[in-house]
């Protein structure tokens, strides 16, 4: 009997069921691809240690077991993959080349709206304080400012008493002001004309430029001491064992895709590419386009950057595939696939896989 894999159709997508052919000794499988390395599928991914996967559920259907698998198994494992499925006592059960599953939802149970925080105390007694003036039992003993509505400021103040005021007059004393400048005034202007003469001497004296020596250096400006503003200091970068904590918190947490996001990205700026690798396959590159876009460009032969290589070999066909499962969708995607399609004419004549994904 051989191997048959078959979609959940009660899922909407990321659901398989894993007819094994025959009696299964152990609940537990492991899965090898046969075309390159790492081989084994793993809860972080593909990785060179064997690891044993426990399905969903596993039933016997007419002497065959019969094993359901979720998206982490499912979403991990590409179209014409060559997968031998292997049970924990080292019964293999033969090679299949893994169909097209359709992947989960995007955006299902990772891109839901954050929570909401509880209002306050003092939020809750601000709504539940009423604007409106309370409701008197008794009018006869009631306050007028209970029973009248409340005066604007502006007419409060038109109803107010005007208070009488009374001037008091005091004696005018600008006429003797102005009579005494009026003097001085006339004083001044006799001065001037009697003593025109040396005023015409002092005002041209004043006039006329007084010669400088050559010699004569310029004047010394002083200025302020030049104060060199402190350099700015760049943050440590956290070290490998520090992001790898992280990692294994947010594993624990089950947190967010763009908890994981934000780690890759600080693992990326930390040159530590294997942690920054497997926190973008952590944000579910089917369900997000960055970590979708991310993992791409680890495998982009045509990207060089040195911390790239310290995690993935280029290749182009799991390149591909990364940019193809947002195609259509995000227009950076779309245009990456068909430049490494372009430039990779050549392999796609030879690999049926990367043929199958670079058609239009």
């Amino acid at each position: 009997m051989t191997i048959r894999i078959t979609e959940d159709e009660a899922e909407t997508g990321g659901y398989a069921f894993v007819d094994l052919g025959r009696p299964a000794p152990s609940a537990l499988l492991s899965f090898r691809r046969q075309d390159a390395e790492p081989r084994h599928l793993g809860a972080e991914g593909w990785q060179p240690e064997v690891a044993w996967l426990a399905p969903l559920s596993i039933s016997e259907r007419d002497g065959r077991a019969v094993a359901r698998f979720g998206p982490n198994v499912v979403d991990r494992i590409e179209e014409l993959v060559p997968i031998e499925i292997v049970a924990q006592d080292g019964t293999s059960f033969g090679v299949v080349s893994w169909p097209f599953i359709t992947p989960a939802p995007a955006g299902y149970g990772i891109l839901a709206a954050a929570p909401v925080a509880p209002p306050s105390l003092t939020e809750t007694a601000a709504r539940d304080v009423s604007p409106e003036v309370p409701v008197v039992a008794d009018a006869e003993n009631a306050p007028a400012s209970a029973l009248d509505p409340p005066t604007p400021p502006s007419a409060a103040r038109a109803s107010l008493p005007l208070a009488e005021v009374t001037v008091e007059r005091r004696p005018r004393v600008w006429p003797a002001a102005a009579a005494l400048f009026l003097g001085l005034a006339l004083a001044a202007a006799g001065g001037a004309y009697v003593y025109r003469d040396d005023l015409r001497m002092i005002l041209a004296t004043r006039e006329t430029p007084q010669p400088t020596s050559s010699n004569t250096p310029p004047p010394v400006v002083e200025q302020a001491p030049m104060t060199l503003a402190a350099p700015s200091q760049e943050a440590p970068r956290p070290s490998a064992a520090e992001l790898r904590q992280r990692y294994t918190r947010l594993i624990e947490a089950r947190a967010s895709a763009p908890a994981f996001l934000d780690l890759g990205e600080t693992a990326l700026a930390a040159h530590q590419g294997g942690t920054a690798f497997r926190a973008f396959e952590e944000a579910d590159p089917v369900a997000n386009a960055d970590a979708a876009w991310q993992l791409a460009r680890f495998y982009d032969p045509s990207n060089l950057d040195a911390v790239a290589r310290t995690a993935a070999r280029p290749d182009a066909v799991r390149a591909a595939y990364y940019y193809a499962l947002w195609r259509n969708r995000s227009p950076r995607h779309t245009d990456a696939l068909r430049g490494l399609c372009d430039a990779n004419t050549d392999l796609a004549g030879r690999d049926e896989r990367l043929r199958n994904i670079c058609r239009p």
